[in-house]
């Protein structure tokens, strides 16, 4: 009895299923790592009971008259304002970094927990766990996607809900960003280098030799149901779902909560490490959990270095949605299938 159950733990704890939840797992002990050693070093911040006021731009400063314009609303005639108080945000941005931790509290810690735990257990749920394999054309059903599109839209929203009460959407996630047409070049340039980092790995030998020591396929399900599912509504929805839905509501929910709410307790690089590892656990692919991890840390970079979310969605969108157009033409029979994806 004892050696039947020793086979059995030993084989789950080296199958993919493991792998992946352990992957979570890592993340749980980075961030309350992190946290620990910021707190006992003196590297966290006091809470304040109240919120920063979100920074004025040149422009709008511009638009205000002086103080001493007898039509300024702003001030008596002739009087200056006294001067306002420096507000410093809680965990100052650290070189070129962008994001602010500003908005975020003690209470926030419920909802990353939330948000963690959701995901791992949706993964679990979708495991194979030993049990019989689903066919794909009854696992990927349009219900089953349009559940998938409705919840991925709820969470979004209740993590929109928690926070845009303390600070405006546009603040928080940087979207009056002057800069924008900059995404015309940031999303290209990323998506080659993701491309040219899969190319390396297959090359190398990466994928074969998952496939051979775990005994799993390289080609994740998603790419799968495009090549063998003979619905047009259910590929429909999977482009939908890839292309639109997945880069809005995961940016807003990995990049633009769970980063910097994260940030706020364990640091940058904590933060970093932990929503990249949630990100490329929550995808429930073994393979594709590195590749998924470095596009993660990418991202969490390019939101600090930019302060806008429009450079991790624009990345994103293009990452799904050639991956999506490489797939339709695939299924056409206009390029070859056995092109690497």
């Amino acid at each position: 009895m004892g050696t039947f159950l020793a086979s059995n733990l030993a084989a789950i704890a080296l199958g993919p299923d493991a792998i992946v939840l352990g992957v979570f797992a890592l993340a749980a002990v980075i961030f309350l790592v992190s946290w620990a050693i910021r707190a006992l070093t003196g590297k966290m911040e006091p809470f304040s009971e109240s919120f920063p006021a979100p920074p004025i731009s040149a422009e709008d400063a511009a638009l205000l008259k002086p103080a001493g314009d007898p039509d300024s609303p702003y001030a008596p005639p002739g009087e200056l304002p006294p001067p306002l108080p420096a507000t410093a945000d809680p965990a100052p941005a650290i070189g070129s970094f962008k994001v602010s931790t500003a908005p975020y509290r003690f209470f926030d810690l419920p909802l990353i927990g939330m948000v963690f735990l959701v995901f791992m257990g949706l993964t679990a749920m979708n495991s194979g766990g030993g049990g019989e394999e689903i066919p794909l054309d009854k696992k990927y059903t349009p219900g089953v996607l349009i559940a998938s599109i409705v919840f991925q839209f709820i969470i979004m929203g209740m993590v929109l809900a928690f926070v845009t009460w303390r600070v405006k959407i546009i603040d928080w996630l940087g979207l009056r960003w002057r800069q924008w047409p900059f995404v015309f070049a940031i999303a290209p340039v990323t998506v080659f280098f993701m491309w040219c980092f899969m190319g390396v790995l297959f090359i190398s030998g990466w994928n074969t030799w998952l496939e051979k020591s775990l005994g799993i396929e390289s080609m994740q399900e998603a790419v799968k149901v495009f090549q063998e599912v003979k619905d047009p509504l259910v590929i429909a929805l999977m482009a939908v779902t890839a292309a639109l839905v997945a880069p809005l509501a995961e940016e807003v929910v990995f990049r633009g909560y769970l980063y910097p709410a994260a940030k706020r307790f364990c640091g940058p690089a904590g933060a970093i490490l932990f929503s990249s590892l949630v990100f490329s656990a929550a995808h429930g692919h073994v393979v594709a959990l590195l590749p998924l991890f470095i596009l993660a840390v990418v991202l969490c970079l390019l939101y600090e270095f930019t302060g806008s979310l429009w450079a991790c969605i624009s990345v994103h969108f293009l990452f799904n949605a050639a991956t999506v157009t490489i797939q339709l033409l695939q299924r056409s029979g206009m390029l070859d299938a056995q092109t690497p994806s």
